[in-house]
């Protein structure tokens, strides 16, 4: 069947009927769910043909979903309807790389991102020649086409489509809110144009001005590390927009889910775009290394435990090298000296780091209100013998990112007082943050096979924590607090390149007959059996073991890595 014969009105209208008129929204799999729906339409050759040729513009874009995986699901799909994929085509060539990471959200919602694709074709074919022909041949009309499209400012696949139609005009990413966080960051390059593409392309155009050898891409160093130092693939902006709204936020939840990691990035975040401010694009750019120094000199963490009380925070009495006793400031006091000696337009960013561990409103003291009513002054308590009041105030350019375990206090055990002066942010397991780390300890210690080789197996071993965490959340002897981080998983990266030999397998964590390999076993043995059965200690040992063998047989049980 031709191409022209298979993109026609009447079949594109029979497929989205099939998905959506049909949308099983049930615990199966993707790809069952796809071949119920083109069975269903009675023509099977057809419709396969043609959503092989829908997937394929889908995953063009994507570099987080691997050559195999594209390539195995379209020859899937082309087999329901009596086809081969040619592996050799074009199309397959261009599954290698891919763009851009279109992050776990555009897998999850593959059904809606797929389902505007063929709202898009439909509405596009419905055009007279003369139109289609001025879409294709102006970025901005065929912008405003693809918005008029129903829900378009939630698809992905909107900004997929005009970078690889207008890759000079339309930026790498799938994001909309890494749009906005971009051009907030670089706001004093924008030249004031209507929307985030058209502001985009006015900073590039002035950075590329500025540096006319170098290669401008948002996601890749010095650029990303002014709006996203807490990574590309993370979409969730409520701790940054939390932080500029408040000033003091909490980022909490289990051990192990990278939240100190997170606070620094998001000082890191806060600081830089006011540096590119101060400094300008070009002295900016060309003084790295001072930029680092000054985000160093700004971000303050202070690690708290349970000897750390007010004294050391606000105010206490101090032996003098005369033997002597007066009242000195603390951490807090010291600090805010500091900031009133600085530029007042760049941020200083505090991190108090585990600060369940100690009592927080006995250590906070004065501040406690402060936090509340900046700007207002109060005395300290403790005035020494011939010296005036000392007084305290919190600058409006101090932000404070507390970080807190829930493991060791949940937060209805907290002052309800102490609760409102901060905004609570969740911080869980993050199946997309596991592959990137693992991504990076990959590729610094070994060299022996490729990433994109072992990607999928990295893959399946993110959903199969995901799938522990799940049965931990739900258990009744353990809960929500007692799921396990990210961090904890990435101890299978030594253990995998110590297992491997010259000889290329058949899936390097799970064999082809879903069996887990060493690796996953000693993960298991060595790491998180130990922490599973110190949390699950108080209950009896059968019990205990009972609940151990079910967590064991969520992990080590071959999951399915949803491409």
């Amino acid at each position: 069947m031709s191409q022209e014969a298979l993109w026609t009105i009447d079949n594109l209208q029979r497929l989205h009927n099939a998905i959506f008129g049909n949308l099983d929204q049930g615990a199966r799999d993707f790809t069952a769910k796809l071949n119920d729906q083109i069975t269903s339409t009675g023509d099977v050759e057809t419709m396969s043909a043609l959503v092989a040729e829908v997937l394929g513009i889908y995953f063009l874009f994507p570099s987080n979903v691997g050559r195999s995986r594209k390539t195995e699901l379209l020859s899937q799909v082309l087999e329901w309807g009596g086809k081969t994929l040619d592996k050799d085509s074009d199309l397959v060539k261009c599954f290698e790389h891919g763009i851009g990471s279109g992050g776990q959200s555009y897998n999850t919602r593959r059904p809606f991102e797929i389902g505007f694709l063929i709202e898009m074709a439909l509405a596009f074919k419905k055009k007279s020649a003369e139109d289609q022909g001025n879409l294709a041949g102006s970025p901005w009309k065929m912008m405003e086409f693809l918005d008029a499209i129903d829900a378009s400012s939630s698809r992905q696949i909107r900004h997929m489509i005009l970078h690889i139609l207008f890759p000079d005009d339309f930026e790498r990413i799938s994001s909309r809110e890494h749009k906005k966080r971009i051009v907030e960051a670089f706001e004093t390059m924008a030249d004031g144009s209507d929307g985030h593409d058209r502001q985009l392309l006015s900073i590039r155009k002035e950075l590329e001005h500025l540096f006319p050898d170098e290669v401008v891409d948002f996601y890749r160093p010095p650029l990303v590390d002014v709006w996203n130092q807490a990574g590309n693939a993370a979409d969730d902006y409520i701790p940054m927009a939390a932080l500029h709204y408040k000033k003091q936020i909490v980022l909490y939840g289990p051990p192990g889910t990278g939240k100190t990691h997170t606070a620094k990035a998001l000082a890191e975040q806060i600081i830089r775009p006011k540096l590119l401010e101060k400094y300008g694009a070009k002295n900016y750019f060309q003084n790295m290394s001072k930029v680092s120094s000054e985000i160093e000199r700004r971000t303050h963490r202070l690690q708290l435990h349970p000897a750390y009380g007010y004294e050391d925070f606000m105010r206490g009495l101090r032996i003098t090298s005369s033997g002597a006793t007066e009242y000195q400031h603390g951490y807090l006091p010291q600090l805010v000296k500091t900031i009133s000696q600085d530029d007042h337009k760049i941020p200083h960013v505090l991190i108090l780091d585990e600060m369940n561990r100690t009592d927080l409103s006995r250590m906070l003291g004065e501040a406690f209100s402060l936090l509340e009513n900046r700007g207002e002054e109060i005395t300290l308590p403790g005035v020494n013998a011939g010296e005036p009041a000392q007084k305290l105030n919190i600058p409006e350019n101090l932000y404070v990112i507390g970080t807190m375990n829930l493991i060791d206090l949940s937060i209805e055990q907290m002052d309800f007082a102490l609760r409102r002066r901060f905004l609570w942010v969740y911080h869980g397991f993050d199946a997309d943050a596991l592959v990137s780390a693992a991504y990076s300890r990959w590729t610094r210690a070994s060299n022996k096979i490729d990433w994109a080789e072992v990607e999928p197996d990295f893959r399946k071993l993110a959903s199969a924590a995901g799938s522990l965490n799940s049965v931990i959340a739900s258990s009744q002897l353990l809960g929500p607090q007692y799921e396990i981080g990210h961090a904890y998983f990435l101890d299978i990266v030594p253990l995998l390149i110590d297992d491997l030999d010259k000889r290329r397998r058949q899936g390097y964590l799970w064999n082809t007959k879903g069996a887990p390999r060493r690796p996953v076993e000693q993960l298991w043995d060595y790491a998180l059996f130990p922490l599973l059965q110190e949390y699950l200690v108080s209950i009896d040992p059968q019990s205990r073991a009972k609940v151990l063998g079910e967590l064991r047989k969520a992990f080590v049980s071959e999951p399915v890595a949803e491409a």
